[in-house]
């Protein structure tokens, strides 16, 4: 078969000046979008990288906490077992100083260990001897234990040591005596420099933030330090009210309530200790390095308009030319893929399209369980109707039966093909034996009252007879063997006289 292409009418110079220009612009405009999207994907990859560095510093920062915490605890539990046990006589705190002295030197980040009996006053230290003369009664975590029957460890506000000077954190425990009563106080103290040394080593910016709070938003150790450290309160600021009340942990960019700075900021509560750890790089140091590439790409992205605007010119005559090919192009594979699925006689499917289909919905039933039908018919004596009217009426004839056919197929997914000569087939997904047959009935009807004339034919018009088959079994039978059937129940119903429908 030969194919004309069809002439075109070229574009005038307005129109192929538009579309250069329609193109550039749309090019121009996808790589500033694409430019764009990278941008914001390297702004979420910051944001997340920021996230994964505070969030590891948080952990670093919690375990340090929480061994520093309970190995003190260790320590005092064993104290307050001592003086439980074994009483506070002379003797016995010259022993327990001597045990404490030993003992705050194994304990990293303690500075000391002291023990008080039940009115404050200090029964033995880690320190030196002439230190006993001093009354704690007055501290809050004295009060605490005195009001509380409460035997578990307990970290107070930061309080400035009576020994030292420093500021430190008090980790005490309660004392009581055989049958229950307040018997004093064991308590360790940890300097807050000892923590914020520790933060020292950690990898923030400048304006990053670490800090240890108490529950209650006390601060017990910042980096950097604050002048107001023991006084400032963070209660009112996001972590503590609006993401600790949600989740004992996570991620959120904030800005700080002490100083202004937004910061990408981890959090997380210590579990079973009234501990917040928290750490916090700067926005401006995490996008330093952002706005640096958004500044090349936004150049890069420039001098490539510049170009594309400048090759515009010199795309003219190409861009005319391959307009005219595509669309001769479109054309010839539209109607390649007519004549790729369809009968050429009689526009009904081909034998290729049909069998495409049939694999498709026989695998389609055997997935959903459901049903698949099929029609194989064939024209009564059609060789003797073309010895008597000639092979073009013959053609005709096809023609009419098969419109017969595909005004008879109503559904969408159903599908009406020329199986090869002058036979025809329907495939029926989701239809069962009974539709199947009232569809192959409907068919045969209709040609009958068509009457086209068939002299050859003991009926006196053409007639057709098909074999119909239908399974709801696809997964266990066989395709090949299913078509087998329905040639079978053809060449039934043509051995019982033609013009009928077998089934």
């Amino acid at each position: 078969m030969t194919l004309s292409l069809p002439i075109y009418t070229r574009l005038t110079p307005k129109a192929l000046s538009l579309s250069l220009i329609g193109f550039i612009l749309l090019v121009c405009f996808s790589l500033i979008l694409a430019t764009a999207w990278q941008m914001a994907q390297s702004s979420g990859e910051r944001v997340d990288a920021a996230k994964i560095t505070v969030s590891n510093i948080v952990l670093a920062a919690e375990q340090q906490a929480r061994d520093t915490m309970l190995q003190a605890d260790n320590t005092l539990r064993d104290l307050a077992e001592r003086v439980a046990h074994d009483g506070s006589g002379p003797d016995q705190q010259e022993r327990l100083a001597k045990l404490m002295a030993r003992q705050v030197n194994n304990i990293e980040g303690v500075q000391g260990l002291f023990i008080f009996d039940a009115h404050g006053n200090w029964m033995a230290n880690s320190f030196s001897e002439g230190l006993h003369t001093k009354n704690n009664s007055d501290r809050a975590y004295f009060v605490y234990h005195r009001e509380h029957d409460d035997q578990s460890i307990h970290i107070g506000s930061i309080v400035e040591s009576r020994t030292t000077g420093e500021m430190v954190i008090p980790i005490s425990r309660r004392i009581e005596t055989a049958d229950g009563a307040f018997a004093g106080v064991a308590l360790a103290t940890v300097p807050v420099s000892y923590f914020q040394s520790f933060f020292k080593r950690m990898d923030v910016d400048d304006a990053g933030v670490i800090f240890l709070a108490l529950d209650n938003g006390e601060f017990l150790a910042r980096r950097p330090t604050v002048a107001a450290l023991m006084t400032t309160n963070l209660s009112k600021g996001e972590i503590f009210s609006r993401y600790l009340p949600q989740s004992d942990s996570g991620t959120a960019i904030i800005k700080s309530i002490v100083d202004g700075i937004e910061r990408i900021y981890a959090y997380r509560r210590l579990a079973g200790l009234p501990i917040v750890a928290a750490a916090g790089v700067s926005y401006e140091h995490v996008f330093a390095p952002w706005w640096s590439y958004v500044y090349q790409s936004v150049a890069l992205v420039g001098s490539i308009i510049l170009a594309l605007a400048f090759l515009g010119n010199l795309l003219y005559r190409q861009i005319q030319q391959l307009l005219v090919a595509e669309r001769e192009l479109k054309a010839f594979r539209k109607e390649l893929e007519v004549i790729a699925h369809t009968d050429g006689l009689t526009s009904l499917a081909n034998r290729r399209n049909f069998d495409l289909a049939m694999d498709k919905e026989w695998k389609r039933a055997t997935r959903n369980q459901t049903s698949i039908s099929v029609i194989l018919l064939d024209i009564d004596l059609f060789k003797q109707y073309n010895d008597h009217y000639g092979h073009l009426s013959g053609d005709d004839c096809l023609v009419r039966v098969a419109n017969l056919i595909a005004a008879n197929v109503n559904r969408p997914g159903d599908i009406a093909a020329r199986y090869g000569g002058e036979e025809f087939v329907v495939l029926l997904p989701d239809t069962e034996l009974a539709g199947a047959v009232v569809v192959a009935e409907n068919i045969r009807l209709s040609l009958l009252c068509a009457k086209i004339q068939h002299s050859a034919s003991p009926f006196g018009i053409v007639t057709i007879s098909s074999g119909v088959v239908s399974t709801a079994k696809t997964g266990e039978e066989n395709q090949k063997e299913f078509l087998i059937k329905a040639d079978r129940l053809l060449y039934s119903a043509k051995a019982q006289g033609r013009n009928r429908v077998g089934s």
